[in-house]
């Protein structure tokens, strides 16, 4: 079985699968997937640096991601043809985790870009905007933070397409045991 984590940025995706991998679930990462996909033995490589073009190379001939993320978060037409690189490569990535018993892929954007009837089951979990906001601040800055959450589908359109809800608005305790409880709940699925 297949299960998307989903969610909007600072919302505990990240939290939700170090649990998983605690108790011992396979968990993969779309976007370390995808940044894979940038590396010079990935059949990607070459079509994004024509793409792009060579300025997006750090001086030993890798990919820049924090250049090319840039670029591509800049101007949405860019952002496209990114992903119509990428993507199609990553979903074969993603699809052949199928052959696991039950396997988790946490990706922030799964519903933005259509994914869900790939996945068996859709975790969403979810934190109030302005816990969410702090939390990504910490990483991203509170400005970048506001940007990338712009981009996100707001929940009540996510929620449409999930069978889990995680609340992640208390303590770790609390979403830990959510997380026990679901994953007892699809392992007899």
């Amino acid at each position: 079985m297949l299960v998307g984590i989903t969610g909007n940025i600072g919302s505990g995706k990240s939290t939700v699968s170090n649990f998983l991998k605690a108790m011992g679930y396979s968990v993969y990462n779309a976007d370390k997937m995808a940044k894979e996909l940038l590396l010079p033995d990935s059949p990607c490589f070459e079509e994004v640096l024509r793409a792009f073009g060579s300025e997006i190379l750090t001086p030993d001939g890798l990919i820049d991601t924090k250049k090319l993320g840039k670029i591509v978060f800049s101007d949405p037409g860019k952002l496209n043809i990114l992903t119509s690189i990428t993507h199609p490569e990553l979903l074969k990535r993603i699809e052949s985790l199928r052959e696991k018993s039950l396997v988790f892929v946490e990706a922030a954007v799964l519903v933005e870009y259509g994914w869900q009837e790939r996945f068996d089951r859709i975790v969403l979990v979810y934190a109030y905007k302005g816990q969410r906001l702090l939390r990504a601040a910490r990483r991203f800055g509170f400005k970048e933070a506001v940007r990338r959450d712009s981009l996100q589908l707001p929940y009540a359109e996510k929620i449409k397409y999930s069978d889990y809800l995680l609340c992640n608005t208390g303590d770790l305790l609390h979403l830990k045991e959510q997380v026990k409880s679901m994953v007892s709940e699809l392992e007899v699925l």
